[in-house]
């Protein structure tokens, strides 16, 4: 009997041994991270009034170890934002391991349009020290509210999108997800384009998350508006100019969520997450939408996934969480097949923030917050 103690006991501590919480420098919120690779972390924060704050950049080696000294992204000062928690920077690798990096403007920031919130990109190219100077993508469409999102490949290819109203329109049930890409690695991009022109209907202030894989489908995670009590979770699939849209689930709330998605490919397609009636979903999308799981916490919001080389996921999240209220860290860890197996809770988060997560190179993870 001692000696199964024992083996539980050893088990149980090797579990969880694999999930490491590290805060992040400079006391930042709302974390991003992508990794290279050769094992490089990349990992980008908001720094400073949550109305008008800086996005800052730094680095470290994947194994672990100190992370470089921080540089801000951003080219005008205090130009990001991080009050709601959803319209902060999101980041992709593009060519050679390049850093893109959109968000969305401050209203109050300069260049702003009549008090309009720009989409703003940079980028970091291979060798370079400091980020290109933002621009504004937003182009002729409106109300840019929830967060945006950008993906890439490595063939230069890049996809912003984003969702908001056409010129001329305001109203939540018109909004439309518009991409721009880019065939030189986010040089020059395309104008705007509607992915849905058929269902106009977005969650205002909802995020969205998009995937480009190597043949170039861009996936992108939605939350729709059809309807003023309709906020199910849609799927965009598209590919040399042809889209299709999927339902994934039903909410039937009468408000804006502000709630985020994640997206994570893995052997057998990609995983999504996202928030439905305070549980966190998961499922891979290849598959049926009656095989969604849910997570075990209650009040969740803002997932953020991350895989390691044993196909095991790391789901983090924020419970409790609100408007202008500091939630606590959750994790999941899910076995190569998605079940779960192993759970924790942290320390509360920063007002507006949530967690980011990655994998080491010895299946360990690291989540930073």
């Amino acid at each position: 009997m001692k000696h199964l103690c024992a083996l539980v006991l050893l088990l149980t501590s090797s579990l969880n041994a694999q999930v490491q919480v590290e805060a992040l420098p400079e006391s930042g919120i709302q974390p991003q991270v992508v990794m290279t690779g050769s094992g490089l972390v990349h990992v980008v924060y908001l720094k400073g009034d949550p109305k008008g704050c800086d996005i800052r950049h730094a680095t470290r080696k994947a194994a672990g170890g100190a992370w470089s000294a921080p540089v801000t992204v951003n080219s005008v000062p205090r130009s990001a934002i991080a009050a709601g928690t959803i319209r902060g920077a999101q980041i992709a690798l593009g060519k050679d391991d390049s850093l893109q990096v959109i968000w969305n403007g401050s209203t109050s920031g300069k260049g702003a349009k009549q008090g309009q919130a720009p989409l703003l990109h940079a980028r970091l190219l291979p060798g370079a020290r400091e980020f290109t100077p933002q621009q504004d993508l937003l182009g002729e469409t409106t109300a840019l509210d929830g967060g945006a999102s950008i993906a890439a490949n490595d063939k230069g290819h890049v996809a912003v999108v984003w969702h908001a109203s056409p010129a001329g329109a305001s109203e939540e049930r018109s909004r439309l997800v518009w991409v721009r890409y880019s065939a030189d690695d986010g040089g020059i991009f395309s104008p705007p384009a509607s992915l849905n022109p058929s269902q106009h209907g977005v969650c205002a202030c909802c995020s969205l998350r998009a995937h480009l894989a190597s043949d170039d489908t861009l996936s992108v995670l939605y939350r729709a508006a059809t309807a003023p009590k309709e906020r199910g979770m849609h799927l965009i699939t598209s590919k040399s100019g042809r889209a299709t849209l999927r339902k994934l689930d039903d909410w039937n709330v009468a408000m804006c969520p502000m709630s985020s998605a994640s997206l994570v490919p893995e052997a057998r397609g990609l995983r999504a997450a996202w928030e439905n009636q305070g549980r966190i979903i998961t499922a891979l999308l290849s598959e049926t939408a009656s095989k969604n799981d849910k997570t075990g916490a209650d009040d969740a919001k803002h997932p953020v996934l991350a895989q390691n080389n044993r196909g095991q996921t790391l789901i983090a999240s924020v419970t409790g969480s609100g408007w202008a209220k500091a939630g606590r860290l959750h994790w999941e860890l899910l076995d190569a097949k998605g079940k779960s197996m192993d759970s924790g809770d942290g320390e509360k988060l920063p007002v507006w923030s949530y967690a980011a997560a990655y994998a080491r190179p010895d299946g360990s993870f690291v989540i930073l917050q």
